[in-house]
């Protein structure tokens, strides 16, 4: 089974926040181990210790726990991550995401739609072009959206979404886990906060290494939406 984690990055009610994100990567289920075991290995090798959470926006801003680190351990810590997708792209990760200026209607919905759209592409084209598994499961860092988005997953597999099309291929409504005892749902908050940098504050720094890293067929991406 693929599995997709998720997270958001962006304030949808916030007037100041021009853009919102909804991002993550796939995997196949038997290569979470190994995405902990090596984000495990990249805090202690910076940081002596692998029991700390990795969230993007503390470490780069050097908030709470983060205050005591150094920015270039901090850095480090951040770059070592995102090149190790980059690394292992496509065998461990396939990235996936959604970015809306929070000027359009009903934003939240529409970055739960294409991120799911597109994930259900993927495993379609799977199936029919290689013969892989082609069952997925959608895994989010828990948030207030959490019946929102079982309820339009439970629409959108039986009606389908707003382009008449069924997720057919998802085993179940979404999952959501705790960012905190999930180091593949702490890499989507990375992934997700490297696209909002980028598009919010035009920092690529983050961003410009996984750009390539997207779902994509024949040089055409077929896993980044972006509205501005």
């Amino acid at each position: 089974m693929h599995l997709l984690y998720a997270d958001d990055s962006g304030v949808v009610s916030d007037p100041n926040v021009k853009y919102s994100v909804l991002a993550g990567f796939a995997t196949f289920e038997n290569q979470t181990y190994w995405i902990q075991k090596a984000i495990d290995s990249i805090m202690e090798k910076h940081l002596g210790r692998s029991d700390i959470e990795l969230h993007a926006s503390p470490i780069r801003s050097g908030k709470s726990f983060w205050r005591s680190v150094p920015k270039t351990t901090r850095d480090s810590i951040l770059f070592s991550s995102l090149s190790y997708i980059r690394d292992n792209y496509p065998r461990q990760f396939i990235l996936f995401g959604a970015v809306i200026n929070n000027k359009k209607e009903s934003v939240s919905e529409e970055l739960f739609s294409q991120l799911t759209s597109r994930f259900d592409k993927f495993l379609k084209r799977k199936f029919i072009k290689h013969g892989e598994s082609a069952r997925g499961l959608c895994i989010f860092d828990k948030s207030k959206m959490e019946n929102q988005y079982q309820n339009w997953s439970r629409i959108y597999q039986t009606l389908g979404n707003r382009w008449n099309e069924r997720l057919n291929n998802f085993a179940e409504v979404p999952l959501f886990l705790d960012s905190s005892i999930s180091r593949s749902i702490q890499l989507a908050d990375l992934i997700a906060f490297s696209l909002y940098r980028n598009f919010e504050h035009s920092d690529d720094s983050y961003y410009s290494i996984i750009k390539d890293c997207f779902d994509q067929e024949k040089s055409q991406i077929h896993g980044l939406f972006v509205a501005e």
